[in-house]
């Protein structure tokens, strides 16, 4: 097996709601609550699910922007909540993060040689290898963008050419692991497989790992070895991108499923379609038992008064649901 470079947890990330002019905590919002995954070095974890799920949050915990509430991370052995001051900084080095937005991620008064060595300037990067403009030179052709490129600013470039650049970003840490949130969501169709392909090919030849996270279930599948299925802060179901696509189990898995496009229009026309009534909860009132009960067309009372058990269906193969039987059949 492949060594694990990133293990997560039990993490829970809860946000205080606060009212008064005193600020007194009424509530909690439960953005993720109880997860736990690997990532495996050189692999891609992609995680997937609605709008305020909790992706990103966890994204955010993964590189210490967010100090969890509970449960752990840990990065190459070592326990993330553990380290400060100059072990931190040592650490978050080699952990990088790319954000959703390409058009608020750059600094519009920097240009784009600037933005690409601020990182390692900042963290005191030796440079007996190369100097910064040769590192500037050879990440710009890393991420298809002429070197010339290097004295512009961010206001001239189209979004997929500033997302190539905040990619390159990210690259000039030397990093072991990068976080991509929703990378592509902001970008046409057309530009979005580029700056996948973009990111794969450092992963061969530099052995990055990365966690993907996106709702584009087709785009994920692409880049990702295995898949984790978010909702309200919890993961549904946890397997290989594959077994996902071909054999889904969770209720909410088959949902998204159903919804992503088939470039063949007679197969399209002829499989199932499974539409969600209403709205995804509120973080700060999830349902009593399942999170997913008040959405689920195969909820039972079971569903609504007790939380199902995350475990192992099938080698590889994990589901929170309480209508999964083992091997993957759905009880009556």
């Amino acid at each position: 097996m492949s060594e694990a470079l990133l293990t997560v947890d039990h993490l829970k990330m809860y946000f205080p709601v606060q009212k008064g002019l005193l600020k007194r905590t009424v509530g909690w919002v439960k953005a993720v609550d109880d997860v736990s995954f690997t990532v495996e070095r050189g692999k891609t974890l992609g995680i997937v699910g609605e709008s305020g799920s909790g992706k990103s949050t966890i994204g955010h915990c993964v590189v210490r922007d967010y100090n969890a509430a509970g449960g752990s991370v840990t990065f190459d052995g070592i326990n993330m909540a553990d380290c400060k001051g100059r072990e931190l900084q040592k650490l978050r080095q080699k952990i990088q993060m790319v954000n959703q937005d390409p058009y608020s991620s750059l600094d519009p008064r920097m240009n784009v040689g600037q933005l690409i060595t601020e990182g390692p300037r900042y963290h005191h990067y030796p440079q007996n290898k190369e100097t910064f403009d040769e590192k500037v030179e050879r990440l710009l052709g890393l991420v298809d963008l002429n070197p010339s490129y290097a004295d512009r600013f961010p206001h001239e470039f189209s979004g997929g050419q500033r997302q190539r650049i905040a990619i390159a970003r990210a690259l000039a840490m030397e990093p072991d692991f990068i976080v991509c949130d929703e990378v592509v969501s902001a970008l046409d169709v057309s530009i979005q497989a580029q700056v996948v392909s973009l990111l794969m090919e450092p992963q061969r030849t530099l052995g990055l790992t990365y966690i993907f996270i996106g709702h584009d279930l087709s785009v994920v599948r692409y880049i990702s070895d295995n898949v984790a299925v978010l909702y309200l802060g919890k993961v549904m179901e946890y397997t290989s991108s594959d077994e996902l696509y071909e054999n889904p189990l969770h209720p909410y898995t088959k949902a998204l499923i159903s919804a992503v496009p088939i470039p063949d229009p007679v197969v399209d026309r002829a499989r199932e379609r499974i539409l969600l009534k209403g709205e995804i909860p509120r973080p700060i009132d999830p349902p009593k038992g399942c999170n997913f009960c008040t959405r689920c067309p195969y909820a039972t009372n079971e569903c609504r008064g007790q939380e199902p058990e995350y475990r192992e269906i099938a080698p590889g193969h994990f589901v929170a649901c309480h209508r999964v039987m083992e091997g993957g059949g759905m009880r009556g």
